[in-house]
């Protein structure tokens, strides 16, 4: 076996997907091979003959190199591997990631030196070049700031000056990919405790029951209903031709469109949060069908649960929601856009529509308006209203809690926000979605063997359960005040809200 191929062995174990890159690449031309260092060591050499190393003591110049004490370290340039080896041993409970320039350099330096040893580290991720598209995702996936701590890049110099060209945006996409991380985790640190609550005891309700996969009439209109103020315009086509559509209600909408006098075939929530079950609070038509994220608030669930409405969980993003769609299916639906717009548009063409039209998605206050009339917070900030402080008043608070600006409109003066300028581009970026629910994906949790494979893994600190419990770990690092570490505290957290 040649050192490419047991290089490419070892990367095959933990990243098929860059192996299969590297085996279409040809070899590079950067190098014209190896020299020996005074102290014994490879050192690579450009074509020009210049080293990438030092030719006299290279583990030295490494030495004198690593010296940032941080919890993930990015390595950018393989080099003959003596910094990375330097960084595991100087500081053995850190990770590190490792880029190359391009495939073609990477390989021809995979057919000089074995890093096999390296490679097959579990504390190394390798990710994709630095200038291949998929390089900012693949540190995003990477680096997990709720287990490796702090962060830091270094770049080999030789290396740099070599590839000045090809690499003079690489510290913008490093530092691109860590504002998603920042964003992603902040997100965590708010809700990281609140969705293990929620998906535990979503587990447990989803072991109750045998979910069916929903009778529909594709052959209808699936009109997804939000709650923008254009609803109710959106609405009126319906009192004529109801029997041409399918309705897909988001939680916010749904008490809107049912005192409209209508009954909405699914009702959709991914909102971990108490203020969905109020949007569920009154009558619950018992033909409306209730599709929920596993990280929804429970009390929704178990609501049409208990009015004996057919309802089924479905799997989103969340680690520990993906952890459990392993040991049995779930219906996989998409809930990474920050809006339940985008989840109801993929439920509709996951279960087979091809017609789909959408009302009250404004992702505006359009109008000065920030809901339609007969939403849960129009009913409640009517009911709170006084003299002194009239329903308005309460909606321009949550109207303007961030920064707006305006636009004249043929329904008036419109107001908008980053927020839903995101949230209107992710709905017509995301529209199309290829995953379509098998019957198969339908059936009744085991909850018990789950949850006593899960805590096995977990007292043996397994990678994988470890990882699904990351939203978890980022909210303690945030408010812990009792003296536990992290994952103690995760542990005490899903004893409660388990009952083991």
């Amino acid at each position: 076996m040649t050192v490419l191929e047991k290089n490419l062995t070892a990367i095959k174990l933990t990243r098929p997907d860059i192996a299969e890159s590297l085996q279409h690449s040809r070899i590079g031309t950067a190098y014209k091979g190896i020299t020996a260092a005074k102290t014994g060591e490879p050192v690579p050499l450009f074509a020009s003959g210049q080293a990438l190393q030092s030719l006299y003591n290279p583990t030295r110049e490494a030495e004198r190199a690593v010296t940032a004490s941080v919890g993930f370290m990015l390595f950018c340039g393989l080099g003959n591997g003596d910094r990375i080896k330097i960084f595991l041993t100087k500081y053995p409970h850190s990770f590190c990631a490792v880029t190359e320039s391009d495939y073609e350099s990477f390989k021809q330096l995979l057919s000089l030196i074995d890093y096999t040893d390296l490679l097959s580290d579990n504390r190394v991720f390798l990710l994709p070049p630095c200038t291949d598209i998929s390089f900012e995702s693949a540190l995003t996936a990477a680096y997990l700031p709720a287990i490796h701590g702090t962060f830091g890049y270094h770049i080999l110099r030789t290396w740099s000056e070599y590839y000045k060209t090809q690499i003079k945006d690489l510290p913008h996409h490093i530092e691109h990919a860590l504002e998603k991380i920042k964003a992603d985790f902040s997100v965590q640190v708010h809700f990281g405790k609140i969705w293990l609550r929620n998906i535990f005891l979503n587990l447990r309700l989803a072991g109750s029951v045998t979910p069916q996969y929903p009778q529909t009439d594709t052959t209808r209109t699936a009109l997804i209903l939000g709650a923008g103020p254009n609803l109710e315009k959106g609405l009126l086509p319906l009192k004529k031709h109801r029997q041409r559509y399918t309705l897909f209600c988001t939680d916010t909408a749904f008490p809107a469109v049912c005192a409209h006098g209508f009954t909405p075939e699914f009702f959709i929530a991914l909102d971990p949060q108490h203020i969905s079950y109020q949007h569920s609070i009154g009558a619950i038509p018992k033909e409306t069908i209730g599709i929920f994220d596993l990280s929804a608030q429970t009390a929704t669930a178990r609501r049409f649960y208990e009015n004996g409405n057919t309802f089924f969980f479905t799997a989103g993003g969340h680690p520990l929601v993906q952890t459990a769609a392993l040991f049995s299916p779930f219906p996989q639906l998409t809930t990474g856009s920050g809006t339940v717009a985008v989840a109801a548009y993929h439920a509709a063409q996951a279960l087979g529509y091809r017609h789909i039209e959408c009302s009250g998605m404004d992702f505006a206050y359009t109008g000065g308006k920030a809901y339609t009339r007969g939403t849960y917070l129009s009913e409640q900030y009517a009911g709170s209203a006084v003299r002194i402080c009239p329903q308005e008043h309460s909606f321009v608070r949550l109207m303007f809690r961030t920064e707006t600006y305006s636009e004249q409109t043929e329904l008036g003066i419109t107001y908008r926000t980053q927020l839903l300028d995101s949230y209107r581009t992710a709905f017509k970026a995301e529209k199309h979605c290829t995953i379509r629910w098998q019957r198969s994906d339908f059936k009744q949790f085991p909850y018990a063997a789950f949850l006593a494979s899960f805590t096995q893994d977990l007292k043996h600190n397994e990678r994988n359960s470890v990882t699904s419990l990351l939203p978890a770990l980022a909210w303690c690092q945030t408010h812990r005040k009792e003296d536990f570490t992290d994952m103690e505290l995760v542990s005490e957290f899903i004893s409660e809200y388990t009952d083991t």
